[in-house]
């Protein structure tokens, strides 16, 4: 396995967060195409830490359908299917969504406000900057933000569940390239529709946005 995860660990970040990010990071991109081996010991190695926090990371990943490891053969990387994504997957974003965005208003302060609204910000950054990965990383962590606030326990672990399949989607068969510089704008006419309590709005918007 060649050199493939490049991190920086924050101060509240846990060991087995920053692997689980930088190896769910490396498949998204390619870095880890479907069929590779993922070896704890060289994983661990790559970032200077020990295998637990590996082992853990990939035992989330295998829950969420990213890797699969057999007790004997170890761990690969498995293909997403585009299929399954848009008939399983993004179905159940809009029901997820659906959900939480129209009673969000009720669970989202100022200072929330104010964070979903500068992460629209690097949103329009990553479009002049033509960075498709960090764009698309941002509508997730959006998305994610708000449904963490507003939804309950078991909402948030479904959507968890489901986030990374999303991200990928967005990030191969979503949004289209030629379209990014109106991306922001979705976002911060989203967080209007969700601070106004305009459900109609919301609605229309997850119906024409969510794909």
């Amino acid at each position: 396995m060649a050199e493939t995860f490049m991190f920086s660990k924050t101060p509240k970040q846990s060991l087995k967060d920053l692997a689980y990010g930088s190896i769910k990071t490396a498949i998204i991109k390619g870095d880890l195409p479907p069929g590779e081996r993922l070896l704890e010991t060289e994983i661990a190695s790559q970032m200077g830490i020990s295998r637990g926090p590996v082992r853990e990371a990939i035992r989330q990943l295998d829950q969420e359908g990213l890797t699969y490891s057999h007790p004997h053969r170890g761990t690969i990387v498995l293909e997403m299917d585009s299929e399954e994504t848009e008939k399983v997957f993004v179905p159940t974003r809009r029901i997820i969504e659906g959900y939480v965005a129209p009673n969000a208003y009720q669970y989202l302060t100022d200072e929330d406000h104010r964070y979903l609204e500068s992460l629209v910000d690097q949103m329009a950054f990553a479009d002049e900057e033509n960075n498709f990965y960090q764009l698309t990383d941002l509508d997730i962590r959006f998305h994610s933000y708000i449904i963490e606030r507003a939804a309950s326990p078991t909402i948030c672990a479904l959507w968890n569940n489901i986030k990374t399949r999303i991200h990928y989607r967005l990030l191969f068969q979503g949004i289209v390239k030629d379209s990014l510089h109106i991306v922001a704008n979705e976002h911060r006419e989203y967080l209007h529709c969700i601070r106004e309590h305009d459900v109609e709005k919301i609605m229309l918007h997850l119906q024409s946005h969510i794909y």
